[in-house]
């Protein structure tokens, strides 16, 4: 692809779309993990009245790691589970650049919270850092604006540090952890970070 920004544009996604975004990539590698500090005392900085309290921090640390962590979460899937995830989900976007789906966010309301949840981002490699992933939150963001969401929110991993730094680049904020949140298997000792961002009004 030349170095020149693609031209991107935006439609709903549509079932059919499934065997294109089968073939994006949906991994990532990196060489930095945020790991979880539990303290169940009170921070060195705390008043001496405050000493006989019991308290709790929760540090999420940025970490090297070597040999760097690759992973794809598409491992697994086939192409029958991505169309019946395009039928379950409630709406979303995809970007086309050069004629070719780039990328996809694919979305749901919880009623009872009322917000929208980002089920799921996936930017294929040859078009990231071109600014996909952001256009494709802003479009997310107008959907919920009109389906009287308050905050858009989202789940990630605390090794998936590069979708981490994208979403704190786009506003979003780190709202929760939680430490023991996936079923045995490859992914038990991963972290569960709830992301989020509260939605301004359309009201004028």
């Amino acid at each position: 692809m030349d170095e020149e920004t693609p031209h991107i544009e935006v439609r709903a996604v549509q079932v059919d779309d499934a065997p294109d975004l089968y073939k994006l990539e949906h991994d990532f590698e990196t060489d930095r993990v945020y790991t979880l500090h539990v303290r169940d005392h009170l921070l060195p900085q705390a008043a001496p009245e405050e000493l006989s309290r019991l308290a709790f921090a929760f540090d999420l640390l940025e970490t090297q790691v070597d040999p760097p962590i690759y992973k794809d979460f598409f491992t697994g899937r086939t192409l029958e589970d991505v169309a019946q995830q395009l039928q379950e989900i409630e709406g979303g976007y995809v970007a086309i650049a050069e004629g070719h789906i780039a990328g996809a966010i694919l979305l749901s309301i919880d009623p009872q919270h009322a917000v929208m949840r980002i089920q799921d981002v996936i930017v294929g490699r040859q078009y990231r850092r071109y600014g996909v992933g952001s256009l494709l939150l802003r479009c997310a963001a107008d959907w919920a604006r009109k389906r009287d969401c308050w905050a858009m929110v989202l789940e990630t991993q605390n090794i998936d540090y590069p979708a981490i730094q994208f979403y704190l680049h786009n506003g979003l904020e780190i709202w929760g952890i939680q430490q023991h949140f996936y079923p045995p298997g490859s992914s038990e000792h991963e972290i569960a970070i709830l992301m989020g961002k509260r939605l301004a009004s359309n009201a004028t």
